[in-house]
């Protein structure tokens, strides 16, 4: 019997096929149509299988999938071919629709920074505005203390400060503050070696265990704002608390900017009451 193919005279049996092209031609609307055409029966190709005769050097000829089905006979390589061909049109489907979902997805992330973005600057101007003195302080301030550059980091990225952490940044002020204000009125009490005789309020004491006992560090503070450090084995007192005590000037130091008085051997003296 006759091949189809070899009598419409598109070449001499037996036929093997050797690729697929597309071909289609695009609408002013963007819609595509098919651009091909079958040689053995007319009808409009989109998908163009490509066929070759047994004779070295004829043309090749392109027909569509469903002619080289309805002649019944087998054209080598076409399954191979058009297997090829369906694989590759699925994995290209399902990377436009992988593709789609990153964009859609890329699109709600745009929109949910966007309106992000709109809220956190309202919150940003409410809490500008509520606590305005202390983001001025934060605009202003060029000093190395840790903590406050690490929020003035965070009031750049977010716009604004937690409620701790807001309380903990005016803290932070306050104690920059005072230790600004004891700098400006601490001065040396006495001289080396006079016996002075103070009143005391107690700042700070650091308790250290030793081979003798406890040993006291007292940070304190004179009833002018004079700054004075004790160390050595006498308890003279508890945090926060006045105290008239006896005691020798043992040296003058300059500690972080402030004036401290170093004193020794102090005695507490008993305040007559009345």
């Amino acid at each position: 019997m006759t091949h189809p193919f070899e009598k419409a005279n598109l070449g001499k049996a037996p036929f093997s096929c050797t690729h697929v092209s597309e071909n289609v031609f695009r609408l002013p609307d963007g819609s595509a149509k098919a651009g091909g055409c079958c040689d053995y029966c007319g009808t409009g190709l989109r998908w163009e299988f490509w066929i070759k005769g047994s004779i070295a050097g004829a043309r090749q000829f392109k027909v569509g999938c469903d002619c080289v089905a309805k002649t019944g006979w087998g054209i080598e390589g076409f399954e191979k071919v058009r297997a090829d061909h369906t694989r590759a049109r699925r994995q290209e489907g399902a990377e436009k629709r992988a593709e789609k979902k990153r964009e859609a997805r890329k699109a709600w992330i745009d929109e949910q920074h966007a309106a992000r973005a709109i809220e956190r600057e309202a919150a940003t101007k409410v809490w500008r505005k509520e606590n305005s003195a202390l983001a001025a302080r934060l605009d202003a301030y060029t000093g190395e203390n840790d903590f406050l550059r690490s929020m003035i980091e965070r009031l750049g990225y977010w716009g604004t400060l937690s409620e701790k952490q807001t309380e903990a940044t005016e803290s932070c002020f306050a104690t920059i503050d005072r230790k600004e204000a004891t700098r400006l009125t601490s001065e040396y009490i006495g001289n080396v070696g006079d016996k002075v005789t103070l009143t005391i309020t107690i700042d700070r004491i650091v308790k250290i265990e030793g081979y003798y006992g406890t040993n006291y560090i007292n940070i304190a503070r004179d009833e002018q704002g004079n700054v004075l450090t004790y160390k050595g084995l006498t308890d003279i007192g508890l945090k926060g608390e006045t105290k008239t005590i006896k005691a020798s000037v043992k040296e003058h130091t300059l500690y972080d900017g402030v004036k401290q008085t170093i004193i020794q051997r102090p005695k507490l003296v008993e305040v007559a009451l009345g």
